[in-house]
């Protein structure tokens, strides 16, 4: 079962993702020394990011910045610079200033092919991470089409049973895509859905009920979560 908030406006819904995240990460602090996060490309996240790189610069979370380590659950084949790039946006906000980042950040562009690329991303994380992967926690966005990370319906990144990291053709965006997958999201500590929107309500709905088989109902992480901003 997905816990829910629903906020009445952005003010709330970005004072409770800050203060629940800097629950989360004193206590990953205390038990292991260190936070391990995954973020979400999409538009709905990127208000919450620069308040947490606020509160990372100089906030309540400054004291525990240089314990985490940021990932990217998904990623466009496209570069980093591009503005499509999931990579761009975190840097133009959570990472703008660059001191919230400083060398913790973990991009997908390592290798010119996306194949190789998803390898060394899996590589990357077990050497980092662990092997298993184990997230403190992962964001997650949520698609009109019921995608999350760069899981989309009808696309073989949904069959992934072993590996972490995966890249994938998108026909119906006619674009190629890097993204972790349902094994990694699923032994997550943490999974937050962040949505925004009331154009998303009908998808949030298909979500909570169940008994639909779109990709983010398929996220079997134990502790899962939804911040939903209808606006």
């Amino acid at each position: 079962m997905i816990e829910t908030r629903q906020f009445p406006d952005e003010p709330a819904w970005l004072d409770a993702l800050a203060a629940d995240f800097r629950r989360l990460a004193e206590t990953a602090v205390a038990a292991r020394g260190k936070v391990h996060v995954a973020l979400s490309g999409g538009i709905s996240p990127p208000p919450f990011y620069v308040r947490l790189n606020r509160e990372l610069d100089c906030g309540a979370l400054s004291s525990l910045a240089e314990k985490i380590q940021w990932w990217l659950g998904d990623e466009r084949w496209v570069a980093p610079s591009d503005s499509a790039s999931n990579e761009r946006m975190v840097r133009d906000t959570l990472g703008r200033n660059n001191l919230t980042f400083g060398d913790r950040f973990h991009s997908w562009h390592t290798h010119p092919d996306p194949a190789e690329a998803a390898q060394r991303y899996q590589r990357e994380l077990q050497r980092i991470v662990g092997d298993p992967t184990v997230f403190d926690l992962i964001l997650l966005g949520l698609g009109p089409d019921g995608h999350t990370a760069s899981l989309f319906p009808g696309t073989t990144a949904l069959q992934e049973k072993e590996r972490d990291a995966v890249s994938c053709e998108v026909p119906q965006l006619k674009m190629t895509r890097l993204t972790l997958t349902f094994p990694v999201l699923d032994r997550a500590r943490q999974v937050w859905f962040i949505v925004r929107g009331r154009k998303k309500e009908a998808v949030v709905t298909q979500l909570l009920v169940g008994g639909s088989d779109i990709p983010a109902t398929r996220v079997k992480a134990a502790n899962q979560k939804l911040y939903w901003l209808p606006d």
